[in-house]
């Protein structure tokens, strides 16, 4: 939010000469001698109007800043009363010497109760004001931050839904499934069945494990090979997978099947040429290795992988690191393991 406007340079330059010329107004009608106006009206009197406007704004402009950065109570209404008590208390202490220095050596005489009464009432209204901008503008700013926390909490929940929905359903994967099994239909009927199973399983695996946290390796590889099976059957790079899991872990649901479909698809396309992937254990990280045949302007990134990334973060303090090193490309993926309980 905006900082308010009575900060501004030129409010604090420009306010106080026309509220001086608003108190030299209302003094005038009060004392019934608006005669005055029509003989002097930039007389000496306006000018001293203007100069204590000046005083009791940047008066009232540093005992805000005070108050906002020295919290005196814990209660906001404690506060807000101590406030308004000393400002009114050095408003009126300000504005009374002010005229007592004013009329004795300027006039030549002491104001008497009355006319003191008049300057200090006006003058501390002015500086109520400037308490009350203040207060409505910290309301304001406060209702305006949790209207906007609660956009935002909608926005996250809506992009949280579509993240979920494009995760689960994968639409541009369905579609090709759909495109090859149309190819399939007319050049060969006989591999539609298996085709059709293979697609079955894997969006079965996706969907069943939609609302589960972590899943074992085992299982995840298990629908990992099915997901290889369906992805040859579609026009681009063939992949093969070798495995090398000898203990178990857990990960992330859909996680391996994620990383092999943003391989294939930042991969060179040729139905001749087989990527060979490789899947192993070292240390705490299970490892997928590649040779790297990537395209020339969709290469895989660690922003491509993001997402998993993020998700791993929840569950482990290691990352989910990119090498690449002569064409052969190293992702690593930490192990996850459920802790032993005493």
């Amino acid at each position: 939010m905006k900082k308010l406007f009575i900060y501004h340079p030129l409010f604090r330059i420009l306010s106080p000469v026309v509220i001086g010329v608003i108190v030299y107004l209302l003094i005038l009608l009060i004392n019934n001698n608006t005669d005055q106006l029509q003989e002097q009206f930039l007389g000496q009197e306006l000018y001293v109007c203007i100069g204590l406007s000046y005083l009791i704004q940047e008066l009232s402009i540093f005992l805000l800043w005070m108050f906002q950065k020295y919290k005196l109570t814990k209660s906001e209404l404690s506060t807000l009363i101590f406030q308004i008590l000393a400002s009114l208390t050095l408003c009126v202490i300000v504005v009374s010497a002010a005229m007592i220095l004013y009329f004795k050596y300027v006039l030549g005489f002491s104001p008497n109760s009355e006319e003191l009464w008049v300057f200090n009432s006006i003058f501390s209204s002015i500086c109520l004001i400037y308490i009350s901008l203040y207060v409505s503008h910290q309301y304001l700013h406060r209702v305006n931050t949790k209207k906007l926390a609660y956009e935002l909490l909608l926005k996250q929940n809506v992009e949280d839904d579509f993240l979920d929905f494009e995760t689960t359903i994968n639409a541009k994967l369905l579609f090709e499934s759909l495109d090859a099994l149309i190819i399939l239909l007319h050049q060969d009927k006989d591999k539609t069945d298996d085709f059709l199973d293979c697609m079955g399983r894997v969006y079965r695996y996706i969907l069943s494990t939609k609302n589960r946290e972590l899943v074992s390796i085992d299982e995840e590889l298990e629908s990992l090979r099915e997901f290889v099976k369906l992805l040859n059957y579609l026009p681009h790079r063939k992949l093969i997978l070798h495995t090398k899991i000898t203990t178990s872990s857990l990960v992330v649901p859909n996680s391996l099947l994620f990383i092999v479909e943003q391989i294939m698809r930042s991969s060179i396309r040729s139905e001749r040429t087989e990527l060979s992937l490789l899947l192993e254990e070292q240390n705490n990280t299970t490892r997928l290795k590649y040779l790297a045949v990537d395209k020339v302007n969709d290469e895989l990134s660690p922003q491509k992988l993001s997402k998993i990334d993020k998700a791993y973060q929840v569950y482990s303090n290691e990352r989910l690191a990119i090498s690449t090193k002569d064409k052969e490309r190293i992702i690593s993926i930490p192990k996850l393991e459920i802790a032993p309980t005493s």
